[in-house]
């Protein structure tokens, strides 16, 4: 038997059709998402120093200079050849092409409207909330939780993905826009398999709430699952499918990385996602069906197991509220015209343009942040990585070095923590954290060590009797082993 509070069309079961005003972009709720835009492309396009996107852009020109997908490793100086999946090589090709026509600003272009079509679809979600200033404080969630998690990586393809399921979801996108977004998102980045989750975690929840077969839920997932199966359609072949529970398999090297780790609520943004919660309590005692509440509640959960899922839960506990918090606070609706709708809207429209030029007019990558330097005083004693000298790292260091050096790069580690074994990543986690130095260096033969300055490991390197700290500046050092290939090639300078 049907609830009193299904018969709320409100607080109907959650795959449901909400009315779309086809007038709303000269009214003042259309205003406003131009500007949730505006704010999504800030977020979204600041200049790039991420480790990963460097790999990304590398792993790029190899697809076009080789004309295939790489199936094995060219990066690493000792795995060379091991099988590597490039989950990513769609969005790898992308941000090649897009620098190839101009130049790095493209890739913060391509990430500042990325986020912007994130938070337009995350303000479209809210429109079962109705009232203008519920609708902001719920938009305004993604955002801040997004201001520290979006990242300039594939992952924001991932983000624009679920966006589309859940409009798709709300009724606001015909479901067969899932076989394109599937696509892009197999393609680009591992997080697919939360859509599944979700539609799932909806079915159940709409069983418990209307006693029958969730037929609207199975038929989304139909198109859903229609979406992945093309999505198999590509260079690397189903592998594709599969690097989700590969990636899964792998928790002892993903333990230690900060992304995985739950959140240890010492950041602002851990607090804000905290504060979703609240919404939860407040519309699950206004009467949240449980096609909404099951979601919600376990995306929820999702986030307080690793920092990496607290963006995507946050987008998705935002548009399962909205329909329950509806005549919460306020009575404006934004179905407002006149001259504050249209000086919005043009504010909006302007902004996200002048967003746009600045971005593209900017620079892309800042690499301030890696020992630049410290390779350019390699590179001319010959100590750059290669198959005569090993050079040991940290692993956004050997990010850099797919990006200066290519298939050339010859990395003791880099941040693909799901392709290295297990060893390697402890190994490298010694050095970071402390252990045994002469260990982790002899077994691997090491020639070159370039690391930070201010470090445990630095220390050791300059009082132990077989290295040499052949150069500093104020960020890294390099240090030579005193004997072997390096040792005359290597100057002492302090």
């Amino acid at each position: 038997m049907t609830s009193d509070r299904l018969r709320n069309p409100a607080l109907r079961a959650f795959p449901q059709k909400v009315a779309a005003d086809p007038r709303s972009g000269s009214t003042l709720s259309g205003g406003i998402s131009w500007l949730f835009a505006v704010a999504g492309f800030a977020v979204g396009g600041r200049i790039i120093s991420d480790n990963s996107l460097l790999t990304h852009l590398a792993t790029g020109n190899l697809i076009v200079e080789q004309g295939r997908v790489p199936a094995a490793d060219p990066y690493s100086h000792d795995f060379v050849g091991m099988a590597w999946t490039v989950q990513s090589w769609l969005a790898s090709l992308v941000y090649s092409q897009a620098v190839s026509l101009g130049g790095e600003p493209m890739l913060r272009l391509i990430h500042g409207l990325l986020a912007a079509l994130v938070m337009a679809g995350v303000w479209r979600l809210t429109a079962p909330a109705r009232q203008l200033v519920t609708r902001v404080g719920l938009a305004l969630l993604p955002l801040l939780v997004g201001g520290s998690l979006w990242s300039p990586r594939p992952f924001m393809f991932g983000l624009v993905g679920m966006v589309v399921v859940l409009l798709v979801m709300r009724g606001l996108v015909r479901p067969w826009a899932l076989l394109p977004a599937m696509y892009l998102w197999v393609n680009s980045h591992g997080s697919f398999p939360l859509a599944l989750v979700l539609i799932g975690a909806a079915a159940v929840g709409q069983v418990i709430d209307e006693r029958r077969p969730p037929i609207t839920s199975l038929r989304i997932g139909g198109w859903m699952v229609a979406g992945m199966m093309f999505a198999g359609f590509n260079p690397v072949g189903p592998r594709l499918w599969w690097f989700p529970v590969m990636l899964l398999s792998r928790g002892e090297a993903l333990e230690e990385v900060v992304e995985w780790a739950p959140p240890s609520f010492d950041k602002p943004v851990d607090y804000v996602y905290l504060g979703l919660l609240p919404l939860l309590v407040v519309a699950a005692k206004r009467g949240m069906p449980w096609a909404d509440l099951l979601p919600a509640l376990g995306f929820f959960a999702t986030g307080l197991l690793a920092i990496r899922n607290m963006a995507t839960a946050s987008l998705v506990i935002v548009a399962m509220v909205a329909p329950t918090l509806t005549e919460l606070v306020g009575r404006t609706v934004g179905d407002e015209r006149g001259r504050p709708a249209r000086m919005v809207t043009v504010a909006g429209v302007t902004g996200l343009a002048v967003s746009v030029f600045v971005a593209a007019t900017s620079p892309g990558l800042v690499l301030d942040r890696y020992p630049v330097d410290a390779f350019d005083y390699l590179e001319a004693r010959a100590l750059a990585p290669s198959d005569d000298v090993i050079v040991v790292h940290r692993e956004g260091v050997g990010n850099y070095l797919t990006y200066r050096y290519g298939a050339e790069a010859g990395v003791f580690i880099d941040d693909r923590f799901d392709f290295y074994p297990v060893d390697r990543t402890k190994d490298h986690l010694t050095l970071v954290y402390g252990g045994d130095y002469r260990d982790v260096l002899d077994r691997h033969h090491a020639d070159v060590v370039v690391w930070e300055r201010d470090s445990e490991l630095t220390d050791w390197l300059d009082e132990e009797p077989g290295w040499d700290l052949a150069y500093r500046d104020d960020e890294w050092v390099v240090a030579c082993r005193t004997s072997g290939p390096a040792a005359d090639r290597c100057k002492r300078s302090r």
